[in-house]
């Protein structure tokens, strides 16, 4: 196990790099390491670890099937619910077109093999943090990661001071803004379980103090610069997403030193929703635009308006995997002809590609998940940091999604997967199996 901790250590430190460089053959690369971790990890994988592993697995895995089940019914020529453009090709070339869902089958095969990669590094880290040892390891790679992604937010915004006033940000920057979204997470679960590393050291008289205190230290620090990065570079929507994701995490922290248990975190996440209603509320934006692009703060509002055009004409069978780019050329006027072609947020880039109700199905799994996450940060005794941080980060995440783009680039699905796969490895203690 410890070559499969090792590639999978290396993939998460490898983000910042594929963040910049984000493309086929960077996907191509992440998905040779995934289907080599993964195969290692078969072989290496203890018996015991196993079994425990398919307990948390299962249930997941079934879930996690239905999008990549949808993609591959998109791509198949069978004629059923086929999308219009094929008739239109029929009547131009003049020969019968068995036609698909999906109005680039190409793309669509990419995008597959793309949700296929995400969800093995999700499953691989969730095996590999079966053992707590090996879990430290993919959380302090994690800090690494997401702390350097800060630092080049933070460069960038001390560089270009203004770059959100010019009114649309690149995938490439709404990525790294999401990732140190996240850090500031990652940073703060880090900076918890190294308190309690020191709260406990009189059960591990090996433990170093010295080495408490320094890692302690790297947290503060990765945290603050998250922090920072984010301050100076996000807009006031991924500000509300972050926040709400801190909260979850103080809520756990609080609810599990005084005591107040399950009853307590359920009156504090209706306070949460209540909250979320208000603003809802009070968003002018939700009477002219769809709630999938209100919160679209980082695009262009000419962007915005022709991702609000394709949603109204999309199916509700979706135009097919990774078809934005095929499709949004057909909507552009003709002074829009210089705008990037990419969905504003990532809910409205799913609902268009892959349709509402998977969209829909996708939000209820991650509530669902949220819930089981912050569930099992109250139940366990040590360790409660792990699930605690990736139920915090999914609320990150599922906010987010409807704020920027951020979640369809390579460098942040990998960094979520990863945090995702240690909280659900990490969200029972082992001694209690059977």
């Amino acid at each position: 196990m410890s070559n499969a901790r090792l590639i999978l250590v290396v993939l998460i430190c490898f983000s910042p790099v594929v963040l910049l460089w984000d493309g086929p053959i960077v996907h191509g690369l992440v998905a040779a390491a995934a289907a080599i971790g993964m195969v290692i990890l078969s072989r290496a994988i203890r018996p015991g670890e196993t079994a425990f592993f398919l307990s948390i697995a299962r249930p997941a895995a079934v879930l996690a099937v239905i999008p990549a089940l949808w993609m591959v019914i998109q791509v198949l020529p069978l004629g059923i619910l086929a999308h219009p453009i094929w008739t239109s090709a029929q009547a131009a070339i003049g020969h019968p077109i068995r036609g698909a869902m999906s109005i680039d089958i190409g793309a669509g095969v990419v995008a597959l093999g793309r949700y296929l990669t995400i969800m093995a590094i999700a499953f691989w880290s969730a095996a590999v943090a079966v053992d707590r040892q090996r879990a430290e390891w993919i959380l302090f790679s994690l800090l690494v990661a997401t702390a350097l992604i800060g630092l080049g937010v933070l460069a960038g915004a001390l560089s270009e001071p203004t770059v959100l006033s010019s009114g649309s940000l690149s995938l490439e920057r709404m990525q790294a803004i999401d990732c140190a979204a996240l850090g500031i997470i990652v940073a703060a679960a880090a900076t918890v379980r190294t308190l309690e590393r020191y709260e406990t050291r009189h059960a591990s008289p090996n433990r170093s103090v010295a080495l408490l205190m320094a890692t302690f230290v790297a947290c503060i620090v990765a945290l603050a610069i998250c922090v920072t990065a984010l301050l100076l570079s996000a807009s006031s929507s991924v500000l509300i997403a972050t926040g709400y994701g801190v909260a979850g995490l103080v809520a756990v922290i609080v609810v599990r030193r005084l005591g107040f248990g399950a009853w307590g975190m359920a009156a504090i996440g209706a306070l949460g929703v209540g909250v979320a209603v208000l603003l809802l509320a009070n968003n002018p934006d939700l009477r002219a635009k769809s709630i999938l692009l209100a919160f679209a703060r980082e695009s262009l509002a000419s962007q915005v308006a022709i991702s609000q055009r394709i949603l109204d004409d999309a199916p509700l069978v979706g135009t097919g995997a990774g078809s934005f780019a095929a499709i949004a050329p057909i909507y552009r006027d003709i002074e829009e002809q210089n705008l990037p072609v990419m969905a504003p947020t990532t809910a409205a880039a799913i609902a268009i590609e892959l349709g509402r109700p998977i969209l829909w199905f996708i939000v209820a799994t991650a509530i669902g998940a949220m819930v089981f996450l912050f569930r099992a940060s109250l139940e366990r005794g040590r360790d409660s940091f792990y699930p605690m941080a990736g139920a915090a980060c999914l609320l990150t995440f599922a906010l987010l999604g409807f704020v920027n783009a951020g979640l369809l680039g390579t460098a942040t699905a990998m960094i979520a997967a990863a945090v995702t796969g240690l909280a659900f490895g990490q969200s029972k203690g082992r001694a209690v199996q059977k």
